[in-house]
């Protein structure tokens, strides 16, 4: 019963991002020390957004939300309940169709707290993991090999058929 109760809470979030934002509205310890991005040099998150997307061409159409929406923080907790006061800006991406794609890149406003969004995220991961199995198990590899990372203040989610690609367009310009 309580696995279902999580099942339909993410379908239904799912859903009120989708009528919320309209159509189409817009420490890592892999990184080698001394590679995280400077906290002065902020990345533009249009073009962040735009390169991971291109990254990745076997997106289908991809729903846009982000942290410059009229309904931003709502948004948001669509993939996280961590505290949006913390978050300096974000963009979430995710398949039009219901599909299992999502790619979000949220800049925090101190690096400190990527572990406590992270651990939302992975709690995101799991709902999804759960309604893919329910409603379509031929899609749940997708979610089982999703990536998150931490760049210094920033911290992605990528569920993609080509993550390391996404990942790659994403290191390129957070290292810049």
């Amino acid at each position: 019963m309580k696995r279902l109760y999580k099942k339909t809470v993410a379908l239904l979030c799912a859903f009120a991002l989708a009528v919320t934002s309209g159509c189409g509205s817009e420490k890592n310890p892999d990184r080698p020390e001394g590679h995280e991005p400077s906290d002065e040099a902020a990345v533009d998150m249009n073009q962040l957004r735009e390169a991971m997307l291109a990254a990745d061409t076997t997106l289908p159409e991809m729903k846009l939300a982000s942290s410059e929406d009229e309904k931003g923080e709502l948004n948001f907790t669509v993939f996280s309940d961590f505290d949006y006061s913390r978050v300096q800006a974000y963009f979430y991406a995710y398949a039009a169709e219901g599909g299992p794609q999502e790619i979000a890149v949220v800049e925090l406003k101190e690096a400190g707290d990527a572990a406590a969004l992270m651990n939302t995220l992975k709690d995101h991961i799991e709902l999804r993991k759960g309604a893919l199995g329910a409603y379509a198990p031929d899609q749940l590899a997708m979610a089982e090999h999703a990536v998150l990372k931490q760049y210094g203040k920033y911290v992605a989610l990528i569920i993609s058929e080509k993550s390391g690609l996404v990942q790659q367009a994403l290191a390129e310009l957070l290292e810049r």
